[in-house]
């Protein structure tokens, strides 16, 4: 038997923030973000406050100019808004961005847009931030990184029809525990017929159906402690926060007017990349923006081709994201557009 967790009286839901979520505070409802996180710097973290102001500068120069220019400072946005987020965070800036580009044929197709990660630079460090300190050396397409950016895979499944669903739509995310007992896990629903088969589930690593359940809901099999008396209740949001940094490597957001979380399956083995999704996007981008700067008639090209839609669907939703997420994860808040409930 089990119940909903609940802390101050109410579920407590996946955070938008990863890293050091704060469980104990009200969700934020901004109308612009830049001007939220601004006021955070000033009062929290002031030297990395040159970087937000340079990262919202390139973000409005984005949304003015074509998509031939906008991988170039949509990039610079991206990486003064991941300075921001390593600075806020008394981490060292460096000075190498810490991914390489390279053409792997002469054929226009994204499978030919290698990157390369380096063991050191802002790419790494933002790795290392979202406990990825493994990615150093590894080449990777243009490709398959989009492939595992949730906010354009349904673009990427329509370009290429024989790519299989990565993402499964949840709804209903929440923790719960025991009835009579200390245990804790996270759980959540699945609505969408197709993905509730059980051969789906039998090979998810780490997770199960919850079969005591009459909607089809599935659950982490590991567990966590939280308490009800005595002296280890003052711990139950630390080790709230180290369980829910692990579950977040499996549950992915996207960035929308209302909460869109996505279960990523683990187990197909081809293009699947277990990076930190602003990982994803930072070397997915780079990529775009050195073909943008070194070779714009290749880049052109790519506007020319099958996967147009899904290159342009990127570009128009990467910073938006990214933005969302990192905001989140700077001030440890759950950030919401004005209008939610």
């Amino acid at each position: 038997m089990h119940r909903d967790l609940m802390y101050k009286g109410k579920r407590i839901h996946p955070h938008k923030a990863c890293v050091a979520p704060s469980f104990n505070q009200p969700t934020v409802l901004v109308e612009d973000q830049f001007d939220y996180v601004e006021m955070w710097l000033k009062r929290n973290a002031k030297s990395a406050l040159v970087y937000w102001m340079q990262a919202e500068n390139f973000y409005r120069a984005t949304a003015a100019v074509t998509n031939e220019s906008r991988p170039l400072t949509a990039y610079y946005c991206i990486l003064n808004a991941t300075k921001t987020l390593l600075a806020s965070k008394k981490r060292t800036i460096s000075q190498q961005h810490g991914v390489s580009g390279s053409v792997g044929g002469q054929k226009t197709v994204l499978c030919n847009e290698s990157i390369t990660t380096m063991g050191s630079g802002v790419f790494a460090d933002l790795a290392a931030f979202f406990g990825a300190s493994n990615l150093s050396g590894r080449t990777v397409t243009l490709k398959q990184l989009f492939y595992n950016i949730p906010f354009i895979h349904r673009a990427f499944t329509i370009t290429y029809t024989t790519s299989e669903n990565l993402f499964i739509p949840i709804t209903d995310g929440h923790f719960a525990r025991q009835t009579k007992g200390n245990e804790a896990w996270f759980c959540a629903t699945i609505k969408d017929k197709q993905y509730q088969k059980k051969n789906i589930w039998s090979g998810q690593r780490g997770w199960e159906i919850d079969t005591s359940e009459k909607d089809f809901v599935i659950r982490r099999k590991k567990r966590f402690q939280w308490h009800s008396h005595g002296v280890q209740r003052a711990t139950n949001l630390d080790r709230l926060r180290q369980y829910h940094f692990r579950i977040r490597r499996d549950i992915k957001y996207i960035h929308s007017a209302e909460r869109l979380w996505y279960y990523k399956r683990n187990d197909k083995e081809a293009d699947i990349l277990n990076w930190p999704l602003l990982t994803l996007t930072f070397a997915a981008m780079h990529r775009l923006s050195e073909l943008c700067r070194y070779e714009p008639d290749r880049l052109l090209k790519h506007f020319n081709t099958q996967h147009n839609w899904l290159l342009c669907e990127f570009l128009n939703l990467a910073i938006p994201n990214f933005i969302d997420q990192i905001a989140c994860d700077i001030t440890g808040q759950d950030i919401m557009k004005s209008g939610y409930r």
